[in-house]
């Protein structure tokens, strides 16, 4: 019996000698009186007990908010997955994840760690040497919004119709009409992945956090940023310029075409354009251009040249992300925005499929966005 079930009964046993008390019964009075201490005693036991609990409550809650604390510190988001799931043990049937405010082997591959060397001679180095990489750069260029549902749907100005003039006094005033503006609704897409890891694999902690960081994230931002750059070009609505560039075209053709757009884009958007996206094969073939009176290069020689890639005072991105035959030319930071729900989440999970019974891990990453385009014109396609 607990103690406050303890306490009910010595109250119901006090309550019972009622009537007799009330007709001044000794015995009753003695015995209620005795009751009374030991209500009074078991009262003063259970709230203690309360007290002593709300205090265990309160360093666990501390405790708990120490522990994420730390876990925020890491210095990339494979480093926090790793330090919560130190904390924890996974049981069957039970999943945690870690959201964000990023291999050598197939996909299909189960990660295991190296085993130890036989040659005690060799020295064995743990890290390991990646593939390519194609630098994530196109989402810097965009702003950045986040929102709680899976759509997002804005306005667009309608056109305007009319304009103001110079009018005499008492004449008839010039009437301004802008058109019912125009919904445009873009849905965000799932991206996402997963690898399996060993049981040996997930508590090498450094191993672990070098695989979400370095492969698990980079594969998911490598098909965010083809999927930004295919919207872009594909459905946004974005200006295409029907002067294009062929073969025979020189470095100056390509040059002037390019800030033939760069003015097409200011007119048009009302923004100056902040930068200019182009294959390496696109630069390389600018870059190297010369004069051909001198001979001297238009961008400086190769001993003084520039640390950051420009035209036209422009800053130029330089990526693999387009393809030779495309530039893109635009205001992206005031006339686009990648449109989030959330950050980049990190699930685990060891009973999926047959994971318990092999010892594997499942680690699945993903993440929720779109691309909204409110001002097509604010960006120009050249293509070849």
């Amino acid at each position: 019996m607990s103690k406050k079930e303890e306490l009910m009964k010595l109250k119901n046993d006090l309550a019972a000698l009622k009537e007799k008390i009330e007709a001044n019964d000794a015995e009753a009075i003695a015995k209620g009186e005795k009751l009374q201490e030991q209500i009074e005693t078991k009262e003063a036991e259970i709230q203690q007990d309360e007290k002593k609990a709300s205090l265990l409550t309160l360093i666990g809650k501390k405790t708990e908010e120490g522990n994420m604390g730390e876990g925020k510190k890491a210095n990339s988001l494979g480093e926090y997955f790793v330090e919560n799931l130190k904390k924890r043990s996974l049981v069957k049937g039970e999943k945690f994840s870690v959201v964000s405010p990023a291999f050598v082997k197939a996909a299909s591959d189960v990660q295991t760690s190296p085993a130890a060397a036989v040659d005690w001679a060799t020295t064995f180095d743990r890290n390991v040497v990646t593939a390519a990489r194609t630098a994530l750069v196109i989402r810097d260029l965009f702003g950045a919004e986040t929102i709680s549902g899976s759509t997002l749907q804005y306005l667009v100005e309608g056109a305007i119709e009319g304009a103001p003039a110079v009018t005499a006094e008492g004449a008839k005033k010039p009437q301004v009409h802008f058109a019912d503006p125009t919904p445009v609704t873009v849905a965000l897409k799932k991206i996402a992945c997963h690898i399996k890891e060993s049981d040996e694999y997930i508590n090498d902690y450094p191993f672990l956090a070098s695989a979400i960081n370095g492969r698990l994230l980079y594969e998911l931002g490598l098909i965010e940023q083809n999927t930004l750059v295919t919207d872009l070009v594909g459905t946004s609505g974005i200006q295409t310029d029907s002067a294009t560039w062929t073969g025979s075209s020189t470095a100056t053709d390509i040059a002037e075409l390019i800030l033939q757009a760069a003015m097409d884009v200011q007119e048009q958007s009302g923004f100056a354009a902040d930068a200019i996206v182009m294959n390496p094969a696109n630069w390389y073939t600018l870059r190297v251009a010369k004069a051909s009176g001198t001979g001297e290069y238009f961008g400086g020689g190769f001993f003084g040249a520039q640390n950051i890639p420009n035209l036209w005072g422009i800053p130029v991105c330089v990526t693999t992300a387009v393809t030779g035959s495309q530039i893109i030319v635009g205001a992206f930071k005031t006339c686009g925005s990648v449109v989030s729900n959330g950050g980049v989440s990190v699930e685990a999970v060891n009973t999926n499929e047959d994971d318990f019974i092999k010892n594997l891990m499942t680690i699945r990453a993903e993440e929720r966005l779109a691309l909204a385009v409110r001002r097509p014109a604010g960006f120009k396609l050249l293509t070849k």
